[in-house]
């Protein structure tokens, strides 16, 4: 439901940001939130880190991983 609504409210995701979603989804369902810490284990240090998802998302990633463990950890 939420990723579905995001194209109204901030544009679509690439497809490369859609795979990072997919992935805070799940550290979120595990964990019941996402950190920067979250960021040190797999799958997202395989795929370069924090420093990787700055990269995809720019100065959006800090809300955007608040936002997600909001909605989908509630």
């Amino acid at each position: 439901m939420w990723l579905t609504a995001q194209p109204q409210t901030c544009g679509s995701f690439t497809p490369d940001q859609r795979q990072w979603l997919t992935w805070m989804k799940e550290n979120i369902a595990v964990e019941f939130g996402i950190s920067q810490h979250s960021f040190e284990y797999t799958p997202f240090v395989e795929h370069g880190g924090i420093g990787k998802a700055a990269q995809v998302f720019g100065d959006q990633l800090s809300p955007l991983m608040d936002e997600l463990t909001q909605v989908l950890a509630a």
